[in-house]
């Protein structure tokens, strides 16, 4: 497995009987050729790598490495030192000082800081299943039918073709509802203090990472949108959750990605 080769710090946990992980894992296998594809992807290695010199990533600025990739972390195959290097941040686990909370806002368990965070820094991976697109589709329809909540997240990314006409998406979904870590607690905001970003390391499925969207003061709670500003937000269905943010732009509705 690509991503077990990094030491990540996170000495956090479920306040539920859940099983805690430290980073994204496969979901149990279907037999599906959908599982076989992710399951190859899962365990593919990125090649890329930095040439940065014996001073390692000088200027606090992450590595380039070409293509469209949003953000690619330094990993083993680079030639940068890895104490010097300042483009490995995610590969070591979530900020410290976070805790789970009974959230008076949304009346369920949330995040929130002991310090302040500045805008721009990274606080945790959303850890969980990796899914198939299939096991997403039933994972959903169950929850819908026994009322439970959904903690399926999709991330649709986007690149252009060569023709430059059409868009290449490459999709990842994240489950964290069996097996998650301490993202799986941050609520949904319309007006949110956070916001997701796709991070690789060493591995072509990318990690769902939490950042700072502005400064955020010590004791606030941590919250994303949770469609982000993803084109294939499907319609408010008459069986939406209503939003409890609270906030003066708040839609009314939790927010539901399509999964196409």
């Amino acid at each position: 497995m690509a991503q077990s080769r990094m030491v990540v710090n996170d000495d956090y946990e479920h306040p539920d009987h859940l099983e805690y992980i430290l980073e994204s894992v496969l979901m149990p296998s279907d037999e599906s050729l959908d599982f076989n594809l992710l399951r190859n992807d899962y365990n593919s290695v990125l090649l890329h790598k930095c040439q940065c010199d014996k001073g390692g990533c000088a200027n606090n600025e992450r590595c380039s490495h070409g293509g469209n990739i949003p953000i690619v972390e330094c990993n083993s195959f680079c030639e940068c030192r890895i104490e010097f290097c300042t483009n490995r941040l995610v590969q070591y686990g979530p900020r410290a000082n976070l805790e789970v909370f009974n959230s008076p806002t949304y009346k369920s368990k949330g995040v929130r800081t002991k310090v302040s965070i500045p805008c721009g820094a990274f606080i945790c991976e959303y850890a969980g299943e990796i899914l198939t697109i299939s096991e997403a589709k039933r994972r959903i329809v169950t929850n819908k039918k026994l009322g439970s909540m959904n903690y399926v997240l999709i991330l649709n990314e986007y690149t252009k073709t060569d023709d430059c006409y059409e868009d290449k998406r490459q999709v990842t979904i994240i489950d964290p509802s069996r097996r998650g870590n301490i993202g799986r607690y941050i609520n949904h905001s319309c007006d949110p203090n956070c916001h997701i970003t796709a991070v690789r390391i060493d591995c072509p499925i990318p990690k769902i990472c939490v950042f700072a969207a502005r400064s955020i003061l010590a004791q606030e709670e941590l919250c994303f949108h949770y469609g982000g500003e993803d084109r294939y937000v499907e319609d408010q269905a008459s069986d939406s959750k209503a939003c409890l943010c609270s906030a003066d732009s708040c839609a009314g509705f939790m927010p539901n990605s399509k999964i196409i």
